[in-house]
């Protein structure tokens, strides 16, 4: 039943792969400029400057002046096969920049999302075994104030503190030259909107199991609390949180861009706002498929994760 499940979902998931491709590509042709100007170093300004003759022998290198659907079926063929050619601008091959920063990227996102999930569950277990306790209130009060406040603000707070003040961690994202003390504020940076989500959720998901006769009939046959509350309560009430964490983690992986931006971490959001930058589509078309489709993925998996953590679901 779970492989027939999964098959089902891989099938349903080709066709989002292939409309996000879709997108990464109209998007990449959509923004201003013109790329063959971008590969001759010219930016918006100086586009009177230069000799026509020269731009059309380079789009015509380039591939540009082809029909845009013709335009469109070489690059999904050529991205079938792994090759998204080179960069207009600086001359390397796509994919090896994109597999230097993708690394960078999941590094972040899954020690951030690793620190939501401890963070956001515990405190939602917290708030919900104590209710109206003054623990209780704190825990609220800390969740309202993660989803309230702006990742990139609460970063620039973080930098202001823990970087210039007290000189705690360093500034720069970079992970080979300081360590693992670069990843620290990056991942307090972003962790906070989720984990504030994730234990909003497993709170209110936790009261109601709580509440459930289940639970009453544990107590009364005298089982230890940590049971009941993690084995008992716990179990049924993670499927709500499951699916936040997979929403969340999915949402990182676009949210991560102005942390990357802000910590100069080389990653794939500072690769693709670069590439906007500089008008270098085929990157920019990359680095929207790659970042897409890992959506995707995330999603998928979250599916396939319900079906194993309450069976019920397959049927």
């Amino acid at each position: 039943m779970f492989l027939k499940i999964l098959l089902r979902r891989l099938i349903t998931f080709l066709p989002t792969v292939l409309g996000i491709a879709t997108f990464a590509f109209i998007l990449g042709h959509a923004t201003p400029g013109d790329p063959a100007y971008a590969a001759l170093g010219v930016d918006l300004e100086g586009y009177s400057g230069v000799d026509p003759e020269e731009v059309e022998r380079v789009r015509k290198e380039l591939g540009l002046d082809k029909p845009i659907l013709v335009q469109y079926f070489n690059w999904i063929w050529n991205a079938l096969q792994g090759d998204f050619g080179r960069s207009y601008v600086n001359d390397y091959v796509v994919m090896d920049a994109v597999i230097e920063a993708l690394p960078n990227t999941l590094y972040l996102l899954g020690f951030t999302m690793l620190t939501a999930i401890i963070v956001g569950v515990s405190i939602g277990m917290i708030s919900a075994i104590y209710q109206g306790t003054i623990g209780d209130l704190i825990a609220r009060l800390i969740s309202i104030i993660g989803v309230s406040t702006p990742v990139f603000w609460f970063a620039l707070i973080l930098i202001l503190v823990f970087a210039y003040t007290l000189d705690w961690f360093p500034i720069g994202g970079v992970v080979e030259e300081f360590g693992p003390k670069a990843l620290v504020l990056p991942v307090a940076s972003i962790a906070l909107h989720p984990a504030a989500l994730i234990a909003r959720m497993t709170r209110s998901s936790m009261l109601e199991v709580l509440s459930h006769d289940m639970i009453r009939t544990a107590t009364s046959k005298g089982l230890f609390r940590k049971r009941i509350f993690f084995v008992h309560a716990l179990r049924n009430a993670i499927n709500p949180v499951v699916t936040v964490i997979g929403f969340q983690t999915g949402n990182l992986v676009g949210g991560a861009v102005a942390i990357e931006v802000i910590f100069t971490i080389r990653g794939m959001g500072e690769l693709l706002i670069t590439a906007i930058h500089d008008k270098d589509i085929l990157v920019m078309q990359c680095a929207i498929l790659v970042i897409g489709v890992s959506f995707a993925v995330i999603n998928l998996l979250v599916d396939m994760i319900y079906l194993l953590i309450d069976p019920r679901i397959r049927l």
